[in-house]
């Protein structure tokens, strides 16, 4: 069954306006925040929605709760699996703290245009292993702990969407949405999300190749901000 699947980031928060990690913290949302949770539901409210998943962190959830206001007969689901990062030790730490020492152990620096493209152009996980590695609490997961939890997640949305059809809203955070992106179209270039910014794509389950993914635009409320991030075929 064809469905189309749409991955947002939830709405700004506290630390994001104080420049904090997040990982598993639970920063709620700022009016500004709940304001683009708004904006989003109004760009769904038209879009034939057949379920709402949600990573089961408040910023995420509530950002879902919003758009699942204007759907109140679609199914919510919760998922632990969409969850952020866990930055363990360097949670609530200035996020200069981590990303001066992580690009700087890959020769690059950190807040220079296109660096972060830069680093994950060959992928996420030596930046997931290289934050383990320095984590002094060892509490931080690995690239390993990821991508179980990544591949946990994608095997629930392929099957919630492939049950249902129509459109799967997925509500998560700014770089599991990479680790997702990146196994769904690995061909992709690196994506950033802004709060609220949606990738969408068409999933095909049904052909003799197994599914066929294209992602469209990266957008958010107020219009496109990216062109086309790629496009894969993947075989059964």
């Amino acid at each position: 069954m064809v469905f189309r699947l749409h991955l947002a980031r939830h709405g700004e928060t506290l630390f994001n306006i104080r420049g904090q990690l997040q990982g598993w913290c639970d920063s709620p949302l700022t009016p500004v925040g709940r304001a683009q949770a708004l904006q989003l539901a109004d760009q769904f409210a038209e879009v034939d929605v057949s379920a709402i998943l949600s990573s089961d962190l408040t910023r995420a959830r509530e950002t879902a709760d919003s758009v699942a206001s204007r759907h109140p007969d679609v199914d919510r689901l919760e998922l632990r699996d969409l969850r952020e990062w866990h930055y363990g030790g360097w949670e609530g730490q200035p996020n200069a703290a981590l990303w001066s020492h992580v690009f700087a152990a890959h020769g690059r620096n950190y807040g220079e245009p296109r660096e972060w493209d830069i680093l994950t152009a060959s992928g996420v996980d030596h930046v997931i292993d290289a934050i383990a590695a320095s984590d002094s609490l060892r509490l931080a997961e690995d690239s390993l702990a990821v991508a179980l939890r990544r591949d946990r997640a994608i095997a629930t949305i392929l099957a919630e969407g492939s049950r249902r059809g129509g459109e799967l809203l997925v509500v998560s955070h700014g770089t599991m949405l990479a680790s997702l992106i990146g196994e769904l179209l690995p061909d992709a270039a690196p994506v950033r999300f802004p709060n609220v910014g949606v990738v969408s794509m068409d999933v095909d389950d049904s052909g003799p190749v197994g599914a066929s993914l294209q992602a469209s635009w990266l957008s958010t409320p107020s219009g496109p901000r990216a062109g086309s991030v790629g496009t894969i075929r993947r075989s059964a």
